[in-house]
Formats: C-alpha cells, sequence, structure tokens
C-alpha cells in the first residue's frame, strides 16, 4: 500500500545537521530505506517563504505569497512509500529524523497510485515545484459517511458512469498540464491521517493530519515548469482552485 509521508516542520527550530548541511540521520534512512525498496519518491523543498498559493474563484486567479494554511509547523518535504500496512508505515516515518524536530504525517493514496517514475535530472531551463491540492474536505467526509452508514440501503450503487463524469475535469487538466505535470495522485480523506513524532525519544502516533485547518490536503502533484509563472498557470487551471487552493513549492536540488 503507498502512503504520502507529509514532513511537517517549524521552521524556527534548528534541527542538527552535519557539514553538508543536510539533517543527521537522513542519508542513512534514506540509504536504507531505498534498499529496501521502500522509498519510490520524495524530496526536501524550499521554505515556507517561497510557497504561493493559487485560487481561482469564478474564473478570477488570485496568487498571493505564502502557504495555503498559517500553522506553526508547515510543510518541508516529503516522500511517498510503499508498505504492507500502516504499522510498517508508522516504523518507517518513526525511523526519519524529521520525527525528532517535528512530525510526519501519514496518508495512504486512493487505490490504484501507479509507481511515480521520475527522472533524476530535471533538463536545463526547468525547475520542478510541489503542488500541494487543498480543500475542505469536510463536506465531502460527511456525505460519505451519510452515505454509507446512515442511508447505505437507499443509496444507488455507483455506475462506471458516474466515476467518469467525476473524472472529467481532471483528466483534461492532466491532458493540458502535458509534460510538466510529471505524476500525481489524490489522497485518502484526512481521518485516515496518522502523525508520528518522538518525544524523549518515544514513539508518538496520533489520529488525524499534523495540523486542523479548514482546507486540508486533498492530493498533490510534482510538476516541472520553465519558471513559477509556468507553474501558476498549471496550477490555477487545476479544478480544485475554483473552490479550495493550491500550493507551490519549489524542490530542493
Amino acid at each position: 500500500m503507498k502512503y504520502l509521508m507529509i514532513h511537517a516542520l517549524d521552521e524556527d527550530a534548528t534541527p542538527r545537521t552535519g557539514s553538508n548541511g543536510e539533517p543527521l540521520e537522513l542519508a542513512a534512512w534514506i540509504e536504507e530505506m531505498e534498499a529496501r525498496g521502500v522509498v519510490l519518491d520524495g524530496a526536501r523543498l524550499h521554505p515556507v517563504s517561497d510557497a504561493t498559493s493559487v485560487r481561482a474563484p469564478n474564473g478570477t486567479v488570485v496568487v498571493t505569497d505564502g502557504p495555503f494554511a498559517e500553522t506553526k509547523e508547515q510543510v518541508a518535504g516529503y516522500d511517498v512509500i510503499d508498505c504492507p500496512d500502516l504499522d510498517s508505515a508508522i516504523a518507517v516515518a518513526a525511523a526519519h529524523p524529521t520525527t525528532g524536530a517535528g512530525s510526519i504525517e501519514l496518508r495512504p493514496f486512493d487505490e490504484g497510485m501507479p509507481d511515480p517514475e521520475v527522472p533524476e535530472s530535471v533538463p536545463d531551463g526547468k525547475r520542478r515545484y510541489l503542488m500541494l491540492v487543498c480543500a475542505d474536505m469536510r463536506r465531502a467526509m460527511a456525505a460519505e459517511l451519510d452515505a454509507t452508514e446512515v442511508h447505505a440501503d437507499s443509496v444507488p450503487e455507483r455506475s462506471s458512469a458516474d466515476d467518469e463524469e467525476e473524472d472529467e475535469p481532471i483528466d483534461r487538466w492532466i491532458a493540458d498540464a502535458g509534460a510538466r505535470r510529471l505524476y500525481g495522485w489524490p489522497l485518502a480523506f484526512p481521518d485516515t491521517a496518522v502523525t508520528v513524532r518522538r518525544v524523549d525519544g518515544e514513539v508518538v502516533t496520533t489520529d488525524g493530519p499534523f495540523a486542523e485547518t479548514k482546507e486540508q490536503i486533498a492530493g498533490y502533484d510534482l510538476l516541472e515548469c520553465t519558471d513559477l509563472d509556468d507553474a501558476l498557470e498549471v496550477a490555477s487551471s487545476h479544478p480544485v482552485a475554483a473552490t479550495g487552493v493550491i500550493e507551490l513549492r519549489p524542490l530542493r536540488l
């Protein structure tokens, strides 16, 4: 099962680093997890001061500097991991140095996600951006709970036509993004999230995302664009931009 590890850190904190500026233990964690076939993709992000958020209510694009939510801890990186179950994923997250300085939110991907294929090198004149797709998930979660638990017998089964109709806007967006979108996938609802920390050397897990905010990360895409304006063009046309917010953050490569 594939999970997204969302690394969240307070940028005012000062984690221990080695002579190359990388957090201590990080290289060892990467080496071990890649050897085990656990890590499929991942990267550190530029600081939150380089974040750009995009909304497009009623078709009007609004761009603001900063992340999608003002919280003490902010997204500092991500990893896509493949583990047999949640307990295995928690063990992988707990071994990461981020849990000593901040937290890691573990969230399963929706079913069917293929292994990401990301070239190691970035072409000249290109830059990679993490695109966080954020939305108010409470209404969707409540609707699904109501349908499955309260009115399960009276709700008609979904047809493939229903799924195709919902997928059409996303499919059009993917086609328009073209080669600028390397890959992406939606996440399961935030109520499936588990947040992992280490307190006094002990692993502490809590149910739920790393921050309780109105808008939560609903999915993500990895973009490879010529510059921020190019990435903003891709992000602003995403269907969720009309009702939610898209955060763009350049990768540290």
